[in-house]
């Protein structure tokens, strides 16, 4: 009786009955769904926005950003089901990608899917469906273990004094505190990296991403294709300007180039520009993204380690103070690749090398076409 006074009250009886009669014969779950639809058990309190601060959240439309942060809502408090403000089913993907995107954090999603429905033929109404990995208690157990090993590397950025530094702190970490395994377990999460200590790109991108953004850094996943395989990254932005980062290419052991465990680091595929990414990645995915041009803060130019012209004293010097200082590698980038083939014939094959390195007996030496780069092992 108190049922049909609501209805009664908010002049939906006729809906009802209409809609009850369309789905006859249909399950529970529709059959809730056809009620709510009608009005009871409505008056949701609103939805919060936490995301203003997050990349692809703000690429959306406003209505596209409500459907966002109420899918977001749902996840981060685990509940299984979700009314959206949405008749459009496209909006669901879109947004759960992007929340991915925003948030690498979220390891206890299974997988997602939504369902409509239909009155009179014409979507009336959409709803998500969530399923997990993990129970309440098991993901707040996670976290608890995790929480010290996320803690150290957030107090690591915070000493860094500026956006560059914490890049190039937290690129060196995760690539030497994380090993590189196809094998690792929950390898597409943040679970592989701060618990299992071997993880794959997804991982990597996960991990950098929320640990950017816990920093103060505008942090982005980015996925796609590269070397003919499905890989991941990220898209950072330092002092407003975007760079890409790729933790993963920038682990030696995943490209099998270094003969030193030691010397496991390539600086090349931190802070780079999208036409140097854009060389062997390519981007796939439904935002848009931003064009990456400034140089300011790349490794190379940080360090002064890049070359626009041919100086071999200058470069000699750089590969030298590496030397004298017992550095187990040096890496020098230039403008050109007939530049990097130049000093490639100048210091390695002409072996002007021992100029400068003064009782060197053996070295090792990687080329990168790509991105002009000359790295040098001792």
């Amino acid at each position: 009786m108190n049922t049909i006074k609501e209805l009664k009250k908010t002049g939906r009886v006729l809906l009802l009955a209409a809609v009850l009669l369309l789905f006859a014969g249909c399950g529970k779950e529709e059959l809730s769904d056809v009620i709510d639809l009608a009005g009871v058990g409505s008056g949701k309190e609103p939805v919060i926005c936490v995301s203003a601060d997050r990349y692809v959240h703000n690429t959306l439309t406003e209505k596209q950003q409500l459907v966002y942060d109420e899918m977001l809502e749902a996840i981060m408090n685990m509940e299984e089901k979700v009314r959206l403000s949405t008749t459009d089913k496209s909006d669901v993907k879109l947004c759960y990608d992007a929340i991915c995107a925003d948030y690498g954090e979220i390891f206890w999603v299974d997988k997602c899917s939504c369902r409509e429905i239909l009155l009179f033929g014409k979507t009336c109404a959409v709803s998500l469906f969530v399923s997990y990995a993990y129970t309440p208690e098991e993901v707040a157990d996670y976290r608890e273990q995790m929480q010290p090993v996320i803690d150290g590397y957030l107090e690591r950025l915070a000493e860094c004094e500026s956006d560059y530094e914490k890049t190039e702190v937290l690129y060196r970490k995760l690539i030497r505190d994380v090993e590189y395994d196809m094998g690792a377990e929950n390898n597409q999460n943040i679970l592989s990296v701060f618990l299992g200590k071997k993880t794959v790109c997804q991982g990597y991108a996960c991990a950098t991403q929320y640990l950017l953004q816990q920093a103060g850094i505008p942090c982005v996943i980015v996925t796609g294709i590269a070397q003919g395989q499905p890989h991941a990254w990220n898209m950072a932005m330092l002092d407003g300007d975007y760079y890409y980062i790729d933790v993963t290419w920038g682990n030696t052991d995943f490209l099998g180039e270094s003969p030193n465990a030691a010397a496991n680091i390539n600086y090349g595929y931190l802070n780079i520009t999208s036409d140097e990414l854009l060389i062997n990645h390519q981007p796939q995915v439904d935002f848009p993204l931003s064009t990456c041009d400034s140089t300011e803060n790349n490794y190379y130019i940080k360090k002064k380690l890049y070359f626009d012209s041919w100086d071999p004293n200058a470069i000699g010097a750089k590969i030298a103070r590496a030397f004298e200082k017992n550095k187990d590698s040096v890496s020098v980038k230039f403008a050109e690749g007939e530049m990097l083939a130049q000093a490639k014939r100048y210091f390695i094959d002409e072996q002007h090398i021992t100029d400068y390195c003064v009782g060197i007996s053996q070295i090792y030496y990687v080329q990168d076409p790509d991105l002009n780069i000359l790295t040098i092992y001792f």
